[in-house]
């Protein structure tokens, strides 16, 4: 009997050859799916290396360290920043290695907490550093329909609350007819 291993995309097979000619299968191992998430960095990496360009002119070119950039490859977040300087790190490494900037940022920010575009976490992060207790909520303009975030455009509030909401929606109306001015 010969013993011929194959391996596959997902799968390590051996095959077997019995007596009367017959060739089997047998499946040794089952290799893990990768999410699009965790291939995030590592594509960068494949795309990086096949086009030349190293990490340390990466880092030169940036002026960001390569400790930064090999977390990023590793999908290390670690060490970096959020919010604006990491999605503006993201699309520097993306002009250097030469993929589309625009989409790389979105993907990371698709997949990664360090990306959010939204600002109701640093403000809630900044009122807490300064002890204050911030009431900020990452609302949605009154001339939205529908919040691609799946909330209610406009949420339901209730007594005194309500104020404050009629007069932003007023101040956001004066902006409009004043800004068209």
């Amino acid at each position: 009997m010969t013993v011929v291993p194959i391996r596959n995309r997902r799968r390590i097979l051996d095959f077997a050859t019995t007596d009367d000619g017959e060739r089997r299968g047998l499946v040794l191992a089952t290799l893990p799916r990768v999410s699009a998430r965790d291939a995030f960095g590592p594509n960068l990496r494949r795309i990086r290396l096949q086009r030349g360009v190293s990490l340390e002119q990466i880092a030169a070119s940036t002026k960001v360290s390569v400790s930064l950039w090999a977390g990023l490859e590793r999908n290390d977040f670690s060490r970096w920043p959020s919010g604006i300087f990491a999605r503006s790190y993201v699309r520097d490494y993306a002009h250097a290695v030469g993929v589309d900037p625009e989409t790389t940022v979105d993907e990371f920010c698709r997949w990664f907490p360090q990306g959010d575009r939204r600002v109701g976490r640093t403000v809630q992060e900044h009122a807490e550093i300064v002890g204050h207790t911030a009431a900020w909520r990452d609302e949605v303009p009154p001339t939205v329909v529908a919040d691609r975030r799946g909330l209610q455009s406009t949420p339901s509030r209730s007594g005194s609350a309500a104020a404050p909401n009629v007069v932003s929606q007023v101040v956001f109306r004066l902006r409009r007819v004043l800004g068209r001015a």
